[in-house]
């Protein structure tokens, strides 16, 4: 089965971590009823921001084209909870070359992906465990990936060539057939509660990675076959950027990224894929954070609607850069709820005062800060008609002034 080797974070797909501990929204924000404000920005100190809109620079490259595409697959790729609503807790991740493959699939992999022509990919996993990593033996869980090759026969001889080099690390594993599916192969280890199972669907490879309380066979390929027939209509319905065009994809194609605080004054954020190797079991565990991109409505529903959430809000896309987040959605109204539901008190809330001069803001501290990210201990929530920003920093000085600078972004930005 699949090593469990470098492996990628589970951070964005959770509730925002600078936002996991909640607090209470002033008294004048109230759920639902979006209020008209007359901003006056010109007494604000922005901290050296200019507080406008930075146009998007117009030569992307082909290098930062196949982290747009593979941010654009978002889209293409089903959210296991949406077929087993007990696999809610998730890791989204884009995998746009070979190399950003490993850790997802086995190492031998890699020279596959590059000989059959990998442009763009991405992965979900779901899994019950509330720790949001699955454990062999405890946990159900599923990893989809969908990886894009150069056309469909090479879809069809890298999808073998996956399977077969991954059937290869360990020779106890035993072929699982998948007999109404085309160019599906599978394997397991009769003593190993976990599947590996793959298949080629036009110019794509989907990938699975089945994890199950028990050895039981039956269970295990029952889940994949859910996974299948769930992910292939959905793949049927994504439109492909075509391969001689993803160079020039455009960075900002929604305007999300010109909306959102740059980690520097006058600096685009540009796309960026981070990653540290430490590697838990495949697919899950470690860090891997993407910066300077957009995802489209089903990266942005995993991040704002979470596990036990009465109500799902509906929410159009979610923008990241280094120090913060912007989603957006339909409405006002439904940017309001989200508010709420952020703003949530829990018993380790710890509430910092907003910035003067910006309405609906919500500041607080985390005093329990991912030591990976020791920068990001304070963050404010800002509201602005149908945009929610999030922005974190160091200390509360300082993410004020982030608050009133993307404030006054999101302002001119109307």
């Amino acid at each position: 089965m699949r090593r469990s080797d470098p492996i990628v974070r589970r951070g964005y797909a959770g509730r925002l971590s600078m936002v996991s501990v909640a607090v209470l929204v002033s008294a004048c924000a109230i759920a639902g009823a979006p209020r008209p404000v007359t901003p006056e920005l010109g007494s604000l100190d922005l901290g050296g921001y200019s507080g406008r809109p930075l146009p998007a620079p117009r030569d992307a490259g082909e290098a930062y084209g196949r982290l747009r595409e593979s941010v654009r697959m978002a889209d293409a790729v089903v959210a296991p909870r949406t077929f087993d609503p007990a696999l809610s807790w998730t890791s989204a991740i884009p995998v746009p070359t070979p190399a950003d493959a490993v850790g997802i699939l086995a190492d031998a992999t890699r020279e596959t992906l590059a000989a059959h022509g990998m442009l763009a990919g991405f992965s979900i996993g779901g899994t019950d465990d509330a720790s949001g990593i699955p454990r062999i033996g405890t946990s159900r869980s599923v990893r989809i990936t969908v990886l894009r090759m150069r056309d469909n026969m090479t879809a069809i001889d890298a999808a073998e060539q996956i399977d077969s080099r991954d059937f290869a690390v360990n020779r106890d594993n035993v072929v699982v057939p998948f007999t109404e599916y085309f160019a599906t192969h599978g394997h397991w280890r009769t003593y190993e509660p976990t599947l590996a199972a793959t298949l080629a669907h036009g110019p794509y490879v989907v990938t699975l990675y089945v994890t199950n309380p028990t050895t039981d066979r039956a269970a295990l390929q029952a889940l994949a076959e859910k996974a299948f027939d769930a992910e292939l209509p959905r793949l049927d319905a994504f439109v492909p950027t075509p391969a001689e065009a993803v160079s020039a994809l455009p960075l900002d194609p929604d305007g999300m990224l010109s909306r959102l605080l740059p980690a520097a004054p006058g600096q685009w954020p540009y796309p960026e894929l981070f990653q540290d190797e430490h590697g838990l079991i495949a697919g899950w565990g470690g860090y891997r954070r993407a910066t300077g991109i957009a995802y489209g409505p089903v990266a942005a529903d995993l991040w704002i609607n979470r596990p036990g959430d009465a109500v799902r809000i509906p929410v159009e896309g979610i923008a990241v850069t280094d120090h913060a987040r912007l989603l957006r959605f339909p409405d006002a109204v439904a940017a309001r709820h989200a508010l709420t539901r952020l703003s949530e008190p829990t018993a380790n809330g710890a509430t910092v005062s907003a910035p003067a001069g910006v309405p609906d803001a919500v500041c607080l501290r985390d005093p329990d800060p991912d030591p990976r990210v020791p920068d990001r201990q304070y963050s404010c929530l800002v509201l602005d008609g149908r945009y929610l920003a999030l922005v974190s920093g160091a200390t509360e000085e300082k993410v004020h002034r982030m608050a009133v600078a993307q404030y006054a972004l999101l302002v001119s930005g109307r």
